[in-house]
């Protein structure tokens, strides 16, 4: 016989093994420093909903598409650096989280999954709403626990100590997305039994906890070892033509020891839009996807490349690379496996952390030479010609270098889409200005979830973020749009709408229209007003740079999530490619 109860007034809840058990869950979580959870709807996740409501200090948020609870719990992680948990009933529910599983196991963003499930009895007897869940995830997290049901035989410490397990590996290096499948038997309310856990199991419970050490820097970079450390200052010191290359990086201490080694060596330097560098560094040159750039570095013919960070927005360095397959090749990076897609053979690479790379080498100032000072001067020149193209279209570039001027520089961040949005900013800004913290799903660069993200990054943050965006990702996630007039730290949405999937213009099959339209280019007429008025947020419509740079100033004033659409003609940022190409 079951009893109902009131919400318990304490964090342990005992009234049966499935809410003793999340308690449990999040009690461990919670001492190790995770304080983000992000909830889906559903009755066989009901305890552990119920296991959270009992906690006032936790960060609890409702979602009820699990794709984007995903990417939100995928945000909030970058922007702390700690586990978010995913939580979610059972059946097809948790195979919505695999497109930002996917994302944080390529880009290494800590997440815990917790999936509710049916009983094992059940899942291969037709019961309803059931798959099986086990491994449910594959490749795409670092691992798969499968947990028993809770019932009167469950051990406190094993429980403790599995969930502490999943924190660690989530956080080791290389970070990323781990899963805990978890079945329930009924009864899922918060209903007291007559044979629930008793007061001694939960001394014991709170016990084991008060031990558990906290969480500590799991994360521990391999260094050089010391025949590479001299191997690296020796062609150093022969190198009379290196090129430094800053890909993504995204703690702080890696930006600042990644200026400091620019600044030490002195080389030209490309400098990935990603890497939180770009206008900051010395002797930056400019994409190598433009002609004239690219000759002008293949004159210069770098004797020795070192690329830290991860992997480049632009493939032309690649490209590069290839032909001008430099002698000495070093790549310094978090990535797992090789990060060299032309798979030179004299590549050298290496997880050691960049501050430790620092000591290692203990750099000198470098003396520029004369085809160092060559090169600079020549792509100055190239800076300045470009500088003076203008379109007399509406398009990308003219939001990036827009925004490039009123973008605050500090308590803001800049989160840009995928595709045409995030190569504005890395490519079409000649001199950008001192751009706030920027942040990108470039794992696997997929087009969904990314208002999501910026809303977890928000969340997390607690500073006002703007999205850049195009509109058929914005069509991807348009069940996140409804969640930004609640967001405490609002979202500037710029959308710049141009009817359809516009890269592909400037991509080999433009030349197929056949074949690209419509099925890959997803040509469209839709314009988003009527989405905003659904989610009763401010919206204002652009035609041109003018009105983009006055309605961005008004909601950065108004401080309060809109949506801006910046409406652009199909053929604008084909065109200003073809103007930049000519200079």
């Amino acid at each position: 016989m079951t009893t109902s109860i009131e919400k318990p007034r304490t964090a342990w809840a005992t009234q049966n093994w499935n809410l003793f058990a999340a308690s449990l869950l999040i009690a461990t979580w919670k001492k190790l420093g995770v304080h983000s959870f992000f909830v889906s709807p559903g009755y066989r996740n009901a305890p552990l909903i119920a296991a959270l409501q009992m906690h006032d200090d936790l960060t609890i948020v409702s979602c009820f598409d699990e794709r984007a609870a995903a990417y939100q719990a995928l945000g909030a992680a970058k922007a702390s650096q700690k586990p978010s948990v995913l939580m979610c009933t059972s059946g097809t529910a948790g195979a919505n989280y695999l497109p930002a599983l996917a994302e944080a196991n390529t880009d290494q963003v800590p997440l815990i999954v917790v999936t509710a499930d049916r009983p094992f009895e059940l899942v291969h007897a037709a019961a309803q709403q059931v798959i099986d869940q086990r491994q449910l995830f594959g490749r795409f997290v670092k691992q798969s626990f499968d947990f028993p049901a809770p019932d009167a035989h469950l051990q406190e410490r094993a429980w403790i100590g599995y969930s502490r397990d999943l924190f660690a590996l989530a956080m080791a290096a290389p970070e990323g997305p781990v899963h805990m499948n978890l079945p329930f038997h009924t009864p899922l309310d918060p209903v007291a039994v007559a044979d629930g856990p008793s007061a001694d199991r939960v001394r014991q419970a709170m016990q084991a906890l008060e031990v558990l050490p906290g969480a500590s820097e799991l994360s521990q970079a391999t260094e050089l070892s010391d025949a590479a450390a001299q191997y690296l200052r020796d062609t150093l010191r022969q190198s009379q033509r290196g090129f430094l290359v800053i890909g993504r990086l995204a703690r702080d201490s890696d930006r600042r020891a990644a200026l400091l080694l620019q600044r030490q060596l002195g080389w030209p330097c490309l400098v990935d839009i990603g890497s939180g560098l770009k206008g900051r560094c010395e002797h930056e040159i400019l994409d190598v996807g433009h002609p004239r750039m690219a000759a002008l570095l293949a004159a210069y013919a770098p004797d020795m490349v070192v690329h830290v960070g991860r992997r480049l927005v632009s493939r032309h360095f690649d490209d590069f690379l290839k032909t001008a397959n430099p002698p000495v090749y070093w790549v310094f990076s978090s990535q797992e496996g090789a990060q060299d897609p032309m798979h030179l053979p004299q590549r050298m690479q290496s997880t050691a952390s960049l501050s430790s790379l620092l000591i290692a080498l203990r750099v000198e100032e470098s003396q520029s030479s004369a085809a160092h000072d060559a090169l600079m001067a020549r792509t100055e020149a190239l800076r300045h010609d470009l500088q003076e193209v203008r379109s007399p279209l509406f398009g990308f570039a003219d939001v990036a270098q827009t925004l490039n001027g009123l973008l605050p520089r500090m308590g803001h961040g800049l989160f840009l889409g995928n595709s045409l949005a995030i190569r504005a900013f890395d490519s079409w800004l000649f001199h950008p200005g001192r751009l706030p913290r920027i942040e990108a799903n470039r794992g696997v660069s997929g087009i969904e979830g990314l208002l999501a993200t910026t809303m977890g990054l928000a969340r997390a943050s607690e500073e006002m973020w703007t999205l850049v965006i195009g509109d058929i990702s914005l069509l991807h996630d348009l069940n996140s749009v409804v969640g930004l007039k609640s967001l405490a730290s609002p979202v500037i949405v710029v959308l710049v709408n141009n009817g359809g999937g516009r890269i592909f213009e400037t991509l080999p099959i433009a030349a197929h229209a056949w074949v690209k339209d419509p099925l890959i280019s997803t040509p469209h007429e839709l314009q988003f007003a009527g989405i905003a008025q659904m989610a009763d947020i401010p919206y204002t419509l652009c035609r041109d740079a003018a009105e983009l740079g006055a309605a961005y100033e008004r909601a950065l004033k108004a401080g309060q999530s809109c949506l801006i659409e910046c409406w652009q003609s199909p053929d604008a940022d084909k065109q200003y490619l073809q103007l930049l190409r000519e200079v």
